[in-house]
């Protein structure tokens, strides 16, 4: 990747539009990297709990008890889905439904000790594998990364936000394709 960067002016403006490529690229790539990785870590994790379902006792076991509806809001997925996942995950005692505290007639979903296991579990594991994937890293590097990925994921939810705005804005050309 050509990183010298050019003087002004056009130039410039396609070196940039260049570089955006070339990390849209990257990301792609990494993607697809990760879905690999995810699956060989299944695999070879001692519970049975799949990606979707760790990502709702992940959610959970760092946010605290919440209502369904905030859940399925931390996991950007559908009501319906997470409520058809929590049944599982409450059958095999990962999750529990309790009394909401500021309103007893509803419910809050919470990790159980045996959830708590799995989610720690699953830190461990997480953070042995970038453990070892980084060891030929310096700490300057991993903390400049860190914060370089941090702004990036926050820049993208805010793009993200802004899109979906945009969408849900009246006279915005409908985003579904009629099925």
């Amino acid at each position: 990747m050509d990183t010298i960067r050019p003087a002004t002016g056009q130039e410039s403006a396609d070196w940039r539009d260049q570089q955006v490529a070339q990390l849209a690229q990257e990301l792609t790539r990494m993607q697809r990297t990760f879905g690999r990785a995810r699956h060989q870590y299944l695999a070879t994790a001692r519970h049975d709990v799949e990606r979707a379902a760790q990502a709702l006792i992940s959610s959970l076991a760092a946010g605290g008890p919440m209502r369904l509806g905030s859940l399925a809001a931390a996991v950007q997925s559908d009501p319906s889905t997470v409520s058809r996942q929590v049944a599982g995950l409450v059958r095999d005692g990962y999750v529990e439904r309790r009394a909401d505290p500021d309103d007893g007639r509803a419910v809050v979903l919470a990790v159980t000790e045996a959830g708590g296991q799995v989610y720690r579990e699953h830190l461990r594991n997480r953070d042995a594998q970038y453990a070892a994937m980084l060891s030929g890293w310096s700490s300057e590097d991993i903390v400049t990364f860190a914060a370089l990925l941090s702004r990036f994921d926050n820049e993208f939810e805010q793009h993200q936000a802004n899109v979906a705005q945009r969408a849900d804005a009246p006279g915005a050309p409908s985003t579904r394709s009629g099925r």
